[in-house]
């Protein structure tokens, strides 16, 4: 016959409230969950009505790469998989356009004399 030693401890009813509290489905109103949703959607409003007959500036660049910024944090903590590598590799593409384009305009302030 072999040994058996065991340790536990019953929890209190607070104690069960507090475990669970953090891992309980609270559904689609979750305010964890929108507030999830309301970072995700966090992007310039001018952005949904850009097209390419409309001019950039820096700042509005700027605005651009800092939403790209919170987004690409958000996506990072993500499992890994198709949906994280899809969307981050959509990040790099925007990042990408958005340091040619201002390093462009950099280089039109400096001969222009503009700072």
């Amino acid at each position: 016959m072999s040994r058996r030693i065991s340790q536990s401890i019953t929890p209190t009813a607070e104690d069960v409230t507090a475990l669970r509290g953090p891992f309980t489905k609270k559904g689609a109103n979750d305010p964890l969950i929108v507030e999830l949703r309301n970072q995700l959607s966090d992007a310039p409003a001018w952005l949904a009505k850009l097209s390419e007959d409309q001019e950039l500036t820096r700042e509005r660049l700027a605005e651009i790469r800092e939403a790209s910024a919170k987004r690409r944090a958000i996506i990072e903590a993500l499992p890994e998989g198709d949906a994280r590598d899809k969307a981050l590799t959509e990040l790099d593409v925007t990042e990408k356009i958005v340091e040619e384009m201002d390093g462009e305009l950099a280089g039109v302030s400096a001969f222009s004399g503009m700072n």
